[in-house]
């Protein structure tokens, strides 16, 4: 990847920033399911666009939203800008996203990160394919009236793999960085 060697050999300090840049924003893409994946079915024949293409609502009384900002946003996290050290050291503490809990820190390459995130994204996101609505044209979830509830228990399953695969995404950078700052 030309951005690790980058960050690893680059002397020119902008340059070298703008790639250490690119590789955050690409291992935390890596991480989130939807990034990974596209639902491909008679309502999606050119596919859903990772998620953008169908609406759900979390409850009865909910405005509708597209699945990948649902699961993107990380609302249901309830992490704040100006609170981040305190959200990321909350996640951190917690037993299961313990840095020993973590087995799936044993892949350390791009490749099987992704593969995780897509595992999540067909088991989770989509459920196997049964969840989902198309957006029937609409550029906005907000025109779709019949959007559906999301699945009980979907919401808090959803901040567990969140919180999750953030951890994952920062312990494996942090790794990342250590492996190429020392070349």
């Amino acid at each position: 990847m030309e951005n690790q060697r980058m960050v690893a050999t680059e002397n020119n300090a902008e340059r070298k920033a703008i790639a250490l840049a690119w590789l955050f924003h690409l291992v935390g893409d890596l991480h989130q399911p939807l990034h990974t994946a596209q639902l491909f079915a008679v309502e999606y024949p050119q596919g859903d666009r990772g998620g953008n293409e169908i609406c759900v609502r979390v409850t009865e009384a909910a405005q509708p939203m597209d699945l990948h900002r649902f699961l993107g946003r990380g609302d249901y996290l309830k992490l704040e800008c100006d609170t981040t050290t305190n959200d990321a050291t909350a996640l951190r503490n917690r037993q299961e996203f313990q840095r020993s809990q973590l087995t799936e820190l044993a892949n350390t390459d791009f490749e099987s990160w992704a593969k995780e995130s897509y595992e999540i994204a067909t088991k989770f996101a989509y459920q196997n394919g049964r969840i989902g609505s198309p957006k029937g044209g609409n550029k906005d979830c907000a025109m779709v009236v019949a959007a559906p509830i999301l699945p009980v228990g979907y919401v808090i399953n959803a901040s567990r793999i969140a919180g999750g695969r953030i951890t994952l995404a920062g312990y494996r950078l942090a790794d990342f960085l250590k492996f190429i700052l020392s070349w």
